[in-house]
């Protein structure tokens, strides 16, 4: 502020003046805008074929088509339900992986908690936390 007020007034500035000169300051700052960074309009085409035939399932009132569920998952959520589907498993495989990897973090760690999964009448799994003996 000292720089410029020197260079906008040759003599002492009133106080008045340095109040403008803070005003006009304050302006200035709250005026910046971001600016985000460009954005490439291009799109890889296999990423574009995707979409299109997702698009095309749902138009057709399709659901999502799954990939198959890895061993080692199935293999995991068997231990919680053991007469689950894989279509199930599918539909929940975030909260799986999720599930997963929490309890592997929490048995390196030593934790006294576990997560644990709950499986509900319209198949849907819920994650909870139980500290353990």
């Amino acid at each position: 502020m000292a720089n410029r007020l020197v260079a906008s007034h040759r003599f002492s500035p009133s106080i008045a003046e340095i109040v403008a000169e803070w005003n006009q300051m304050r302006k200035e700052m709250n005026r910046r805008v971001y600016e985000a960074a460009p954005v490439s309009a291009t799109m890889n085409p296999e990423t574009k074929r995707l979409l299109h035939e997702a698009k095309d399932r749902l138009r057709e009132g399709r659901t999502a088509d799954f990939r198959p569920v890895s061993p080692d998952i199935m293999e995991f959520v068997r231990q919680f339900f053991p007469e689950i589907s894989e279509k199930t498993v599918q539909r929940n495989s975030l909260e799986i992986r999720n599930c997963m990897s929490t309890r592997d973090a929490e048995i390196a760690a030593g934790s006294p908690y576990r997560t644990y999964m709950e499986l509900n009448d319209k198949g849907i799994i819920t994650l909870f936390m139980r500290k353990i003996a």
